[in-house]
């Protein structure tokens, strides 16, 4: 009986859906309209405005089928709305199961993960807990301390301050001294007087009168040693790093020179030089011009120039 029914269905819904290509296809052709004109109309493949003239429509997507067919009609300047009424009485699609449920099933192993977890954390988690709350608690509590009696106070006011000052450590860290004074008990040393990190300069006595009489004077052939400076003139062309060393270690020069500035230096020799840009420094040595390998070219060059203008690279 239901087989029947079913078959008797799509029978009607075959007529319904040929009479609609009719329509289409008559309408198209009093249009004088082939299935190209109408495919590049709609955008749609010739494959499809086939289907929807000769009564293919269960080929259509459902999702698409309704859309396309108002469409059509509308291009063809006819009503959709029958059109599409009559698609509405179209049965649905009895909904078939693809794919059974899955079947929960009582696996032991997950339970058993389950319990070890459990018991895990149980087992770990409060512990942890107590001991750090209780190690908080005792960092709060303040240290116990003992108390000074006024025959103390005495004692101490009658000692020298390096008694004092041991008495005070002793009751600050809570220990005992043994009767030979020696202190029993832990002794830290944030705790103990510090010494002054820096050294103790001793005094040096006084030279006496006999002793400076004594003491050899200056000579006329004792001539104080001046140290020869070298006059290190630079002219930037563009900019330029520039970094220039005395041989007593001074810097004279570290910084980026700009193009036209003139600069002056004077420094013992012999001075090292580093020149970033060299084709674009020009340099003289007491009013002398320097000339040095690789001063045609814009790449860095390092180079020493010693008394009298010679450069050594």
């Amino acid at each position: 009986m239901t087989d029947n029914t079913s078959e008797k269905q799509a029978s009607d819904t075959s007529k319904v859906f040929q009479q609609i290509g009719d329509k289409l296809k008559s309408a198209r052709l009093a249009r004088k309209l082939d299935i190209a004109d109408v495919s590049r109309s709609l955008r749609l493949p010739g494959m499809t405005v086939d289907d929807m003239e000769n009564g293919r429509l269960d080929r259509l997507a459902g999702l698409y089928r309704r859309g396309y067919l108002a469409n059509y009609a509308r291009l063809l300047g006819l009503d959709p709305k029958p059109m599409l009424d009559d698609i509405n009485q179209e049965p649905a699609p009895e909904l078939r199961e693809v794919l059974p449920p899955p079947r929960s099933r009582w696996k032991p192993e997950n339970y058993m993960k389950f319990a070890t977890y459990l018991v895990a954390t149980i087992a770990i988690v409060p512990p942890l807990v107590v001991f750090f709350v209780q190690g908080g608690l005792r960092m709060a509590e303040p240290e116990p301390g003992l108390p000074i009696t006024s025959t103390q106070m005495e004692s101490e006011a009658a000692s020298g301050d390096e008694q004092r000052m041991a008495r005070r450590i002793t009751r600050a860290l809570a220990v005992e001294e043994s009767g030979d004074g020696e202190v029993v008990g832990p002794v830290t040393a944030s705790a103990l007087p510090i010494r002054s990190l820096r050294p103790v300069r001793e005094l040096q006595p006084e030279p006496t009168a006999e002793i400076a009489s004594s003491a050899p004077g200056p000579t006329a052939d004792d001539e104080p040693l001046v140290a020869v400076e070298l006059e290190l003139g630079i002219e930037l062309l563009a900019d330029s790093w520039i970094e220039i060393y005395s041989a007593d270690g001074r810097r004279l020069e570290y910084d980026l020179l700009r193009a036209g500035q003139q600069r002056v230096y004077f420094g013992e020799p012999p001075l090292r030089l580093l020149l970033g840009r060299a084709s674009a420094v020009r340099l003289s040595a007491d009013g002398n011009s320097v000339e040095y390998l690789g001063d045609d070219r814009a790449d860095v060059v390092s180079l020493e120039l010693l008394p009298g203008g010679e450069v050594r690279r």
